[in-house]
């Protein structure tokens, strides 16, 4: 009896273990999309380690790495099953909630450089421009990167909204134009150019942001850069897997990502320039108040 019931107990195990296992075979191959906000070219180049690194970690053939501009793109890939680990920011993450009835949670969240798990939307405008504050861009014409962007769009006219600068359609009240830029960088860029007066962007502190990682590709010189708002603090954008994918891959992916600062020095290094600090973890309810915002918005 006694030998029968050890050898059911291994015989479980043993099954336990292959069934774990499984998911390496079913997920040998699985796409990262990345909705950096930066340019092309340099998110490319930014993310490129991420996709070795993460498939040998992790024990299965390939990650392949999507850095799009287009947050679309991304919730796309991910509500329909393409995209397997994202990063984006708290409203796509609600969009993604909703999209998949509630099949998301964080992998891990970024941490600043400062050491913070949250960011501010800003207002940039030109350095040597006579702006100080949001008022003085009555009848000038404010940028803002996609419609789907946390930092971008989504809470910038929440607030404009509630301060009258734009209506209920979210047109202008206070600005004499608004137009979309198409990425957080081209909306840095635009300003110093000339072409819009003032963009919404985002930064973890006036020390780190996107002002910082678009002056190190070169596209902008800090110094023609000042803010003249900043809001509260925003729960720092979540790296995102599906819920329904098995326990001990989702496990890996954090395990994984959490070490990739001691794992791969190398890798770590260009990843996370002038933006991370570490990878830490993040609960589903850090995201809520962005989930309830969605709800109001579309009624569901």
């Amino acid at each position: 009896m006694f030998r029968l019931t050890l050898a059911a107990a291994v015989g479980c195990t043993v099954g336990t273990a292959v069934l774990a296992d499984d998911w390496r075979s079913e997920f040998a191959n699985i796409t990262f999309g990345i909705a950096s906000g930066e340019n092309q070219q340099a998110g490319n180049l930014r993310w490129a380690p991420m996709g070795p690194y993460l498939a040998d970690c992790m024990g299965i053939e390939s990650v392949t790495m999507r850095v799009a501009n287009d947050y679309s793109a991304i919730i796309e890939g991910m509500a329909q099953g393409d995209i397997h680990i994202a990063w984006y920011g708290p409203a796509q993450y609600a969009i993604i909630h909703d999209l998949t009835d509630g099949d998301v949670e964080p992998v891990v969240v970024d941490i600043s450089l400062d050491g913070d798990m949250g960011y501010r939307w800003v207002i940039a405008v030109k350095s040597d421009s006579p702006y100080q504050t949001i008022e003085d861009l009555r009848g000038r014409t404010l940028g803002w990167s996609t419609p789907t962007s946390t930092s971008g769009y989504v809470l910038p006219m929440q607030y404009f909204r509630e301060m009258g600068y734009v209506d209920e359609t979210n047109e202008p009240v206070l600005f004499g134009n608004m137009l979309q830029t198409g990425s957080h960088d081209n909306g840095l860029v635009s300003v110093v150019q000339g072409n819009i007066d003032a963009t919404t962007n985002w930064y973890y502190s006036i020390n780190a942001g996107a002002h910082v990682r678009a002056a190190g590709a070169g596209t902008i010189k800090l110094e023609d850069i000042r803010f003249i708002f900043e809001s509260d603090l925003i729960p720092n954008a979540p790296f995102t897997t599906r819920s329904s994918y098995p326990a001990e891959m989702r496990a890996k992916m954090r395990e994984c990502m959490i070490n990739m600062q001691w794992a791969d020095p190398t890798a770590w290094e260009v990843v996370s320039r002038d933006t991370f600090g570490a990878f830490g973890l993040v609960s589903h309810e850090a995201y809520l108040p962005f989930i309830e915002l969605r709800k109001a918005e579309t009624g569901r």
